[in-house]
């Protein structure tokens, strides 16, 4: 029963911004509740408190700390370096400055083994406006719950996977009224493929980012290294017959690239 009501305490935590002053607020109730609700030490309490404030907050601050306190074993360095990764993709699609690492937040579901996420409803500055903490979407990484449900066949070849639960009616009741969805005009699918240079997933995440920007449908191939002829069948599997290819000497040197026509 302890540990549910914990649970309920971390997620009533999680569901506000990390440093935001909503939490700091929160933080003082929930505090109390540990130590008179539930009994434990002020010490562990102290440190809960800790984690809250160092290790809770924007990647470039929170990433350091806990690399730093946390111990340098094998797991341990592949989470973080996870975060890192996820991050560094972030950066290229330039929304690292809406996501923050919570090292409180605890799971939704027991299957999320690796990397998970929850996206939540920010307060913005007009007045009368929603305060934030409501929960617009869950989800993670998937690969634990297939590998439990798959046939061998699958679990010796095993496939990563990510899911998202969305809350549509939060998501309705929360937006404004004369809301319309903007729809996206462009017409021209372009694949934007690598040759080598180990993958380039960076340089075509960026590609990708430039031609939404210019309304021009983009896509790739979501792994690191995939080999033309995966690319190729991606292209045929999605119907997109424009290839833009980038490879490692034209984007280090002269930043060219090599359009082709896919039929």
């Amino acid at each position: 029963m302890c540990f549910f009501f914990l649970l309920k305490l971390l997620y009533m935590m999680s569901s506000l911004r990390p440093q935001s002053s909503e939490r700091k607020l929160k933080w003082a109730v929930i505090r109390r509740q540990l130590l008179q609700e539930l009994n434990l030490a002020e010490a562990v309490v102290n440190r809960l408190q800790i984690v809250n404030l160092r290790f809770c907050g924007t990647a470039d601050l929170a990433l350091p700390r806990l690399r730093g306190a946390l111990p340098a074993d094998k797991p341990m360095r592949k989470a973080l370096d996870e975060l890192s990764d996820l991050f560094i993709y972030l950066k290229v699609w330039k929304v690292e400055n809406h996501v923050y690492i919570d090292s409180l937040m605890p799971p939704t579901e027991k299957y999320h083994r690796d990397l998970f996420f929850q996206i939540y409803l920010m307060k913005d500055n007009n007045p009368g406006s929603v305060s934030e903490g409501a929960l617009l979407a869950i989800g993670g990484r998937y690969d634990y719950l297939l590998h439990h449900m798959s046939d061998h066949e699958y679990r010796t070849n095993p496939q990563c996977a990510v899911g998202t639960s969305l809350a549509l009616e939060t998501i309705v009741l929360h937006s404004p009224a004369d809301f319309r969805p903007i729809g996206n005009e462009a017409t021209t699918n372009v694949l934007v493929c690598s040759k080598g240079g180990g993958g380039l997933l960076v340089e075509r995440m960026k590609l990708v980012a430039e031609l939404w920007e210019e309304n021009i449908k983009a896509d790739f191939v979501p792994i690191p290294d995939p080999s033309l002829t995966e690319q190729y069948e991606y292209a045929s599997e999605h119907d997109i017959r424009c290839l833009v290819i980038l490879t490692d000497a034209g984007v280090s040197q002269t930043g060219f690239v090599k359009v082709t026509s896919h039929f």
